[in-house]
């Protein structure tokens, strides 16, 4: 992942502050390593490193280099560790053209083997080197750049956007799947940016590249094309409306909202940024382990619960999840040669958690990391690591990085659950293809399911404690839900299986407490919860029922508050009814003038 800025001076002037201060803005997209490329006498010219922009500026003196186009890019390693080499832009053989890349290939590894294969050096593990390689091989068989582009990206799966700058030109060409790519304009100069905000000071006006459409940016203009048919599109570009006071935050109040919004976009970045012969390998290992532990803490936790109920039922896999705290105290004398520990972090750093794989493997055990950060000591301790590739993470309340896990978790059981014989080869795939539906279909849910949220929040910001509930594969989701309120709002809220609320926590509903439902996907569970609705009513409990938008039920019950979301299949319900409790907590938050970014007492990464 990472954020792409180009600029092309209309009139030859010097742009390389304009790439700095675009670069500087999109830091929340990528902080592993930043540069960029600008030509030199036929060639490109790059500086990068691992480094941040601001550090790069005053290691490498940016501010003296000259130049009236120029690519840029801040990265987040998903593919290759932090390293110099990893950073990107990248080049290819001739050195001619420079690519900077945002998103996952999904064909990676194939299309690696396939240029490496014709004799393209490749120096780097980055997946978005090979756009430059492949673009490289097909400019010999194309009289227009453009041309060029089209065709490579035709090669290419997954879900990116890339920016092209050719030296011989002195042109850049930007695709994208589906991510938003923006196009700027002013008096003296045209913009490249993957994020509206970052336009801001260089930009008047912009336009969004739509999906699978490739636009070529020189000192004349902007065209768009349609990458289906070759043909040329037309673009509208309207006026420039971004608050200044957010461009750090690409136009939200805060990156906790960002970070939710972005949960579709950060889905379909999973599904592409995990190789298959990675996944392979997992279910490999799972399928012939001896025992099998899921470790993590708060967040981690909770996603490691809902991974049980995805083994245990697709692939007949019993797995024991327990915290990353007290597996060390109870539970690592029974590790041995051919137990499997997975472990989840989405920092990767969390002491318990390095601690427990510490202890498993020096007794034999094979560890599984999963994490957001491939430079980190989980990553760096684990026999096998699958990449979260949510992005970065700059709220302290886990928001994006807990859905991707999910994700991720999801696609390691319909692996494992081929590899066993339970579900063929094709189902496995149209699974796949059933998740990045939901994620495409979620994009326009995101809005409406933010506005019910929000009056929800307003209905029981005056509570003083409450209950958030559930039944089967979304239980664990009342829990993480309880943690949400409590980080972001300041709120207490526990969470409950449903079948256990009569056995106690019934007892203090009354005016003051709300209780929150999450309707269970299991179609035998819904009944009973109904039930509970109903009594939370009648005792005066401020309630809110969160279910799906194909739940006619819900309409027909009285005085409570209904969040809806979307629905695909059972094993994405967990995600489905995450988001709403995301956005429910941080209006909460926002409402009581809490510190969202930063809770009190809280880090990104527990160490102590």
């Amino acid at each position: 992942m990472g954020g792409i800025f180009g600029v092309i001076s209309r009139n030859e002037q010097n742009i390389i502050n304009a790439i700095i201060r675009g670069l500087k803005a999109l830091e929340c997209r990528g902080f592993d390593g930043s540069g960029i490329a600008i030509p030199a006498g036929g060639v490109v010219k790059m500086v990068k490193d691992a480094v941040k922009i601001s550090v790069l500026v005053e290691k490498y003196k940016l501010n003296e280099l000259a130049s009236w186009i120029a690519l840029g890019h801040t990265r987040y390693a998903t593919h290759g560790k932090p390293h110099m080499e990893n950073t990107q832009p990248h080049s290819d053989c001739s050195n001619t053209i420079a690519v900077v890349g945002d998103g996952g290939i999904a064909n990676y590894e194939k299309l690696r083997d396939e240029i490496i294969f014709k004799g393209h050096k490749v120096v780097s593990r980055c997946d978005f080197e090979i756009a430059a390689h492949l673009i490289e091989d097909e400019t010999k068989h194309s009289s227009k750049f453009i041309d060029a582009v089209i065709r490579a990206v035709r090669k290419i799966s997954g879900f990116y956007s890339i920016a092209v700058l050719n030296s011989k030109c002195n042109c850049i060409a930007v695709y994208t799947t589906l991510m938003p790519v923006f196009l700027g304009i002013s008096d003296d100069q045209f913009v490249v940016s993957s994020s509206k905000s970052a336009l801001y000071g260089v930009a008047k006006r912009y336009a969004a590249l739509k999906k699978d459409e490739v636009a070529l940016v020189t000192r004349d203009g902007i065209e768009v094309y349609s990458v289906s048919n070759g043909s040329r599109v037309g673009e509208s570009f309207i006026d420039l409306d971004v608050n200044p006071d957010y461009i750090d935050r690409d136009g939200y109040p805060h990156h906790m909202l960002r970070e939710i919004y972005e949960i579709p976009y950060s889905i379909l970045r999973t599904l592409a940024s995990v190789q298959e012969r990675y996944l392979s390998f997992a279910a490999r290992l799972i399928s012939d382990a001896k025992n099998i532990f899921i470790v993590g803490n708060g967040t981690s936790l909770h996603a490691g619960l809902i991974a049980s109920y995805y083994l245990s039922e697709l692939a007949g896999i019993n797995s024991i999840v327990v915290s990353a705290a007290e597996f060390p105290l109870y539970y690592v004398d029974n590790v041995s040669p051919g137990t499997v520990v997975i472990a989840i972090s989405q920092s990767g750093e969390t002491r318990d958690v390095i601690q427990s794989v510490f202890e498993a493997k020096v007794r034999g055990a094979t560890i599984m990391g999963i994490t957001n950060y491939i430079g980190s000591k989980l990553a760096n301790l684990s026999n096998l690591y699958l990449p979260v590739a949510a992005g970065p993470e700059i709220a302290i309340p886990a928001t994006k990085t807990f859905t991707s896990t999910l994700t991720l978790l999801y696609l390691i059981s319909i692996q494992v659950s081929n590899y066993v014989g339970r579900i063929l080869e094709s189902e496995c795939k149209e699974r796949v293809e059933r998740v990045r539906f939901f994620a495409e279909a979620l994009l326009n849910y995101m809005q409406r399911i933010d506005e019910e949220a929000s009056k929800a929040a307003e209905s029981i910001v005056g509570c003083r404690s409450g209950y958030i509930t559930s039944r089967g594969i979304t239980y664990p989701i009342a829990l993480e839900g309880a943690l949400k309120f409590k980080e972001t709002a300041y709120i207490h809220a526990e969470g409950v299986e449903t079948g256990e609320f009569r056995h106690g926590p019934q007892a203090l509903l009354e005016e003051g407490i709300f209780a929150i439902f999450i309707t269970p996907a299991e179609r035998s569970a819904i009944p009973s919860t109904y039930e509970l609705i109903q009594l939370a009513v009648d005792r005066g409990a401020r309630t809110i029922v969160i279910g799906f938008d194909t739940d006619q039920h819900i309409d027909s019950l009285k005085q409570i508050v209904a969040v809806r979301t979307i629905y695909s299949e059972r094993h994405l319900a967990p995600i489905a009814t995450t988001i709403p409790l995301q956005f429910m907590a941080y209006r909460m938050g926002v409402l009581l003038g809490r510190s969202i970014d930063t809770p009190r007492y809280l880090t990104k990464t527990v160490a102590h």
